[in-house]
């Protein structure tokens, strides 16, 4: 996205205890800087602009944690922000449509051109928790009964492991 001019404002969310981590891989592996924004981040940005700017319209590349985001103080100031692409990390997580991460990620999904769930954990098996996943990325992909469009979930899917040839 970022070498096809489509990737300017990109936010990442990992959770708490990945975040550091995976700031530094992102930097490391790929020269990519990324502010990490935790609550003191926010607070602290807060003091450098005016009252009524958005924090998340500081910085172009932001990398956050969940819990911070879900947040209710954020909820307003994440809702209006428009982002080229979000990626959420550790999205096996996010299979129960009644939990807040999910409510947080339907609303980052609604305001970004390229949503990315990654995770290296399978999720639970169940079709609906996999159905709330492809549902996340095309809500048109399930059908109101919960029933996966095979087609076009599979255009929605890359699946890679330690194995595969890309790795």
């Amino acid at each position: 996205l970022i070498r096809r001019g489509r990737g300017d404002r990109i936010l990442i969310v990992t959770p708490r205890h990945v975040l550091e981590q995976t700031q530094l891989e992102l930097w490391s592996r790929f020269a990519l800087p990324f502010v990490r924004l935790d609550s003191a981040g926010i607070q602290k940005v807060r003091q450098q602009i005016p009252a009524t700017r958005n924090p998340f319209t500081y910085y172009k590349r932001a990398i956050v944690s969940i819990d911070t985001l879900k947040s209710e103080q954020y909820s307003h100031q994440i809702s209006r922000q428009h982002w080229d692409a979000v990626v959420i990390d550790e999205s096996h997580n996010l299979s129960n449509s009644e939990t807040q991460n999910n409510k947080l990620v339907r609303t980052l999904a609604r305001n970004t051109d390229a949503l990315i769930l990654a995770s290296a954990t399978p999720h639970n098996g169940r079709e609906e928790s996999f159905a709330e996943l492809i549902r996340l990325l095309d809500p048109t992909a399930v059908s109101p009964e919960g029933k996966i469009d095979q087609k076009r979930a599979a255009e929605l899917i890359i699946r890679r492991h330690r194995h595969s040839r890309e790795v």
